[in-house]
């Protein structure tokens, strides 16, 4: 298996370059060296970056600031201001500021739409030039980073995303060795109930802040899907959302929740409060990223901790694919520093930086140079698995007009009782006709930034 996810990487990697089709004329390379022409001069910079991660990654924070002390003392005239956003403020803060003429130089970055949109403002700079073709090919950030041949965000971390289980709860609810963890949604049905029975709450989540609207779209939605251009046709108009194949998702939920298998104050917590009713052994599984399992491991026990996808429902191609994900950061086009930037992240690919990803912190760096057979935690190794097995995300591939109204507002609509799953599937083509409409400049970089995608 290790032998196979180093090769998926390099495959990834591959595709990052070549899965858009023209584009932008080969530049010139920069110098492969350690001090950047504007660190030679004598005049005080500084360089500021906007990030996120210690949520999901516990110790981040502390990685960054070793990162920062080296890149300091290499280039002794540069500061180098580092902010923790709030998860809310990722969206906003960075369009906004640089609106106004003063973002920061690095702003962390989800990918795919996230980062795209911004890029269709004029708000990103195309690493290519920036850093060396060598290096860049390392950073892996897959081809929804990539717009007409440049590539515009690097990896900095990554994870297989699913779900986590408490194996002791499962043990005292009498849910069979075979059904754990459930693999069918029949099973898991079945597990749910017998916990329930127990006394035991199944599963813990939070929608008050709305962001686990798109984890579970893009979890839930995939299994629906026979190509990872689906999600292109169904913003184009080429399929419909209001057809019943495209919310059954949005059915798969209301299940669970009339059921009584979720949470009842679902609607009180924020993504991170529901997940905490798991990390303190109040419920039996949970909505997870990989990053997060050394954290739940050190509160409940690493024997109690346990992994698993989604239960397979869906009757599309990619029903049997896994669900993954890459963090990455990107540089603003309104940077005064942009080549300090990229000598920032350039240091932060270092051996020595993305080894320590791992060696500290225990998350995989989003580095191809990093050495798989190093993972030697079970749980780890298996979110590995679903990495080397994974396709699209989902949420990383629809406007976030569509997504912001359909998956983020909609799953509290969808908990609340205020829409029912064929009327988030109705609400959602009404958005998708609405965005084609109003945003036709939009829409073109959008088809020509997801045609190229290939199965």
């Amino acid at each position: 298996m290790k032998k196979m996810l180093t090769i998926f990487l390099v495959l990834l990697l591959v595709s990052a370059v070549s899965v858009f089709a023209g584009g932008g004329k080969e530049k010139a390379q920069p110098e492969s060296t350690e001090t950047g022409t504007e660190s030679a001069k004598a005049e005080p910079v500084e360089l500021v970056m906007w990030w996120w991660g210690e949520t999901e990654l516990q110790g981040l924070t502390g990685w960054l600031e070793d990162t920062v002390a080296i890149f300091e003392k290499e280039h002794p005239n540069v500061t180098v201001s580092t902010t923790l956003q709030d998860t809310v403020n990722v969206f906003s803060d960075f369009p906004t500021a640089s609106a106004a003429g003063n973002p920061p130089d690095i702003q962390f970055s989800w990918n795919g739409i996230y980062a795209m949109e911004w890029v269709w403002l004029d708000h990103v700079a195309p690493l290519n030039g920036l850093i060396p073709a060598d290096e860049l090919k390392q950073m892996i950030a897959t081809p929804l980073s990539s717009f007409k041949g440049e590539q515009y965000r690097a990896g900095w971390y990554l994870f297989g995303h699913g779900w986590v289980f408490n194996k002791e709860l499962f043990k005292k609810a009498g849910v069979p060795a075979s059904m754990t963890p459930p693999q069918t949604w029949d099973e898991w049905l079945q597990v749910c109930q017998l916990l329930k029975d127990a006394g035991i709450t199944p599963i813990s989540m939070g929608a008050k802040d709305q962001l686990i609207g798109d984890w579970l779209i893009s979890l839930f939605m995939i299994q629906q899907l026979d190509s990872v251009r689906d999600p292109l046709r169904l913003v184009i108009g080429d399929l419909r959302w209001d057809e019943p194949r495209y919310y059954e998702h949005w059915v798969r939920l209301k299940e669970l929740w009339d059921k009584g298998y979720i949470n009842d104050d679902i609607l009180s917590l924020d993504l991170y409060q529901g997940q905490d009713l798991f990390t303190k052994g109040e419920a039996a599984m949970t909505i997870a990223v990989g990053t997060i399992i050394p954290a739940l491991q050190k509160a409940l026990g690493v024997e109690k901790v346990g992994v698993m996808k989604t239960p397979t429902f869906g009757v599309g191609k990619l029903a049997e694919k896994d669900v993954a994900y890459i963090q990455g950061v990107v540089i603003s086009s309104g940077s005064k520093h942009k080549e300090l930037a990229a000598e920032f992240i350039r240091v932060m690919h270092r051996d020595e930086r993305y080894n320590a990803l791992w060696d500290d912190l225990g998350a995989i760096p989003a580095d191809a140079r990093f050495d798989m057979t190093k993972i030697d935690d079970p749980a780890l190794r298996e979110t590995g698995k679903w990495v080397q097995n994974s396709t699209i995300y989902v949420g990383d591939t629809i406007p976030w007009a569509i997504l912001g109204e359909a998956a983020y507002t909609g799953c509290q609509e969808l908990f609340s009782g205020q829409l029912t799953p064929k009327e988030l599937g109705e609400k959602a083509q009404r958005l998708a006709e609405e965005w084609r409409e109003m945003s036709p400049d939009m829409l073109a970089n959008y088809q020509d930034w997801l045609g190229g995608l290939s199965d």
